[in-house]
């Protein structure tokens, strides 16, 4: 009775804040129902028969679990996964009743989930994982953490409470943890994407070698078998996205049998999950959008923009607490930004403009500096934005899943 209850109200809740704000309430209605029934999540996993795979880190993990879903939906696998990228509990518990039955049941072969570093750290030690998948450290959110040591604590322990642990072969932080077995891992061609394109957080002690059997590219992922290598071809990917993408390959390889044909076949037609390098269409324009959610992100965002990208709007909002780490990003590469916007956006714009940086307009509604922005002309509209006003300006342009 505890789950018909917890489901039914999550599920009328999930309705009617849809109705009110199409797009929003992603995590609110899994708040009611793990209130309620705070065994749904751990029921509904335990229950899939293909397992439970993991991703987590402080960055790629949205990318990672997309391709890693597109790969597996390409071998006819029925896969769970956050599609909305709410990587914690009750976002979780939301996906869950997005997908099921009033009895809180889900038909699927696999799961796949996104998961918060701190959040998976707990759930690691109460539901079972197949395999951890663990992308990097860097130096984020530190007014939640504090200090990446505390991330890759919680790191580890996820990885240790996994049947198997696939790691980043180029992070030392992860290279040095010991999970109480033997890691598989993914690495780089340093030919392609040169060292200084992988920066994580700053250690000083040794990087272990570990040998890794999936090496990415900036054009290609390479599967390292049994006197043999698989070379896929790929598009051209920024160098964090080439590695996203060959965790999701190494994570392929462990889970299935792979065709290799499918595979070639699907990862040529891969998309960016939404606002990582996506190109949108708004008003009958073509807008690029890039999310940034750390100092390296906003750094590697900003590194890769090629000069024509005008207008141009950098946005902050209220997920950034602490605006002081907005001073470690480099903007000496802009002349100018048209429209700075978000909660943020009077400290963002004080640090452009210390910085030599001119600024048109500051406009601290995340909504209202989205209109404005689609009435500057130029050829190229980008926008880099934190998350909270991602969801915000995506919402209001009509772009919300």
């Amino acid at each position: 009775m505890r789950t018909f209850l917890a489901v039914m109200f999550g599920k009328l809740a999930r309705l009617l804040i849809r109705l009110v704000r199409p797009g929003g309430g992603s995590a609110l209605p899994g708040v009611i129902a793990n209130k309620i029934q705070p065994k749904l999540l751990a029921n509904a996993i335990k229950s899939i028969p293909g397992g439970l795979v993991v991703i987590s880190g402080s960055a790629g993990k949205s990318s990672t679990t997309s391709y890693l879903v597109s790969l597996l939906q390409s071998h006819g696998l029925r896969v769970f996964t956050n599609t909305s990228t709410a990587n914690i509990r009750q976002g979780l518990v939301a996906a869950i009743l997005a997908q099921s039955d009033l009895r809180g049941r889900i038909d699927f072969d696999i799961a796949v989930l996104e998961w918060d570093e701190g959040h998976g750290a707990v759930l690691a030690k109460e539901l079972p994982i197949k395999l951890a998948v663990l992308t990097n450290v860097l130096s984020d959110q530190l007014d939640r953490f504090v200090d990446p040591e505390v991330v890759i604590e919680m790191l580890k322990t996820i990885g240790s409470e996994a049947e198997s642990v696939l790691i980043n072969a180029e992070d030392k932080n992860l290279c040095q943890l010991d999970f109480g077995k033997s890691p598989l891992a993914f690495g780089a061609d340093r030919k392609q994407l040169p060292s200084d394109e992988l920066s994580y957080a700053l250690n000083f002690g040794p990087h272990p070698a570990l040998s890794h059997f999936v090496t990415a590219g900036a054009s290609s992922v390479t599967v390292h078998g049994l006197g043999e290598e698989s070379v896929y071809e790929t598009v051209a990917l920024p160098s964090h996205q080439a590695m996203n993408l060959a965790a999701a390959v190494a994570a392929l390889e462990l889970l299935i049998e792979v065709k290799p044909e499918i595979v070639q076949s699907r990862l040529l037609e891969l998309k960016p999950v939404f606002a990582r390098n996506e190109t949108v269409v708004v008003a009958d324009r073509q807008i690029d959008l890039r999310l940034v959610q750390n100092p390296t992100s906003f750094q590697k965002n900003l590194d890769e923009l090629v000069g024509d990208e005008l207008p141009l709007m950098l946005m902050a909002g209220r997920d950034i607490h602490d605006p002081s780490w907005l001073w470690t990003v480099d903007f000496s590469k802009l002349n100018r930004v048209d429209i700075v916007g978000g909660f943020n956006a009077s400290d963002l714009a004080l640090r452009l403009r210390f910085q030599g940086v001119e600024v048109g307009q500051v406009i601290t509604e995340a909504t209202e500096a989205g209109d404005v922005f689609l009435r500057l002309s130029g050829a190229r509209p980008t926008v880099l934005f934190s998350a909270d006003a991602m969801r915000r300006v995506r919402r209001h342009w009509g772009l919300a899943k």
